[in-house]
């Protein structure tokens, strides 16, 4: 049996003298799309944080690509996975084009200090193509939109060719239409590669077709785990969210509705 891709077992942090994430197991399997879901403060930009090793748990243990986190070297492991945070600040006494943006993922694969090679370039160019910002790879970082900048973050993270995708609330603050280009980059993403993504998110919309797993985070502990027609249900949506709300599931896609109640 092969062994997860993540796997967390007796995992605790405590901040202020309270735990704010304790989840007792958790197993991700390769080419799984799972979605960590839950309100604010959830804990589950934490629990990502623990995952890639920018934040270490009091207790437990993260296993990530089969080596556990606390003892890898995390450099290494971490070229194995693209990451995509919620943001990226656009510096003005540092502007980057686009182009370079999505360069410097090459850069964990070849090496901070050297140069990228023409095959390098290739790829780089390559998925600015397949997002559909190829028109705007001269433009300056900071000059782009929202929407613009997450794609050129997923495209940063590709072109490490990773093993694992893990996406921090992909869609906030965006409008309808780039939520909805995001969740159509994710949904192309698995089927053209297959690959296993981690998906952080407060929005049940955000969710894309292909995930077929959504693992509930309440107030830093995991309350369900399941698909996603299992664990979304109108009165979970009501004990997070309030009452008044209905969840509606079509076409693979879920969205939450007022009921007028």
């Amino acid at each position: 049996m092969t062994e997860p891709v993540i796997q967390i077992d007796g995992l605790s942090v405590f901040a202020g003298g309270r735990a704010i994430l304790s989840v007792e197991h958790l197993a991700i399997a390769d080419g799984e799309v799972v979605t960590i879901l839950g309100p604010n403060g959830a804990g589950k930009s934490t629990l990502l944080k623990c995952c890639l090793g920018f934040q270490r748990g009091s207790m437990g243990e993260v296993r990530l690509l089969g080596r556990s986190v606390r003892r890898a070297g995390l450099n290494r492991l971490r070229r194995r996975v693209g990451y995509v945070p919620q943001i990226l600040a656009a510096h003005s006494e540092m502007p980057l084009t686009l182009r370079e943006v999505v360069a410097i993922g090459r850069c964990g694969i070849v090496g901070l200090f050297r140069p990228l090679g023409r095959d390098d370039w290739q790829i780089v160019d390559e998925w600015i193509d397949r997002l559909g910002l190829g028109r705007l790879a001269d433009s300056a970082y900071s000059d782009l939109s929202g929407g613009e900048q997450r794609k050129a973050l997923i495209a940063r993270a590709m072109v490490q060719q990773p093993e694992l995708l893990m996406l921090d609330e992909p869609t906030a603050n965006l409008d309808l239409f780039w939520r909805e280009q995001i969740v159509a980059v994710l949904e192309e993403l698995y089927r053209r590669i297959n690959l296993t993504v981690v998906l952080v998110c407060h929005e049940l919309e955000v969710i894309p077709p292909c995930c077929r797993r959504v693992v509930l985070l309440e107030a830093g502990r995991i309350t369900a785990d399941g698909s996603p027609a299992k664990v979304l249900t109108d009165e979970r949506i009501a004990s997070l969210y309030g009452g008044g709300l209905a969840v509606v599931h079509n076409a693979d896609r879920h969205a939450v509705i007022p009921t007028g109640k």
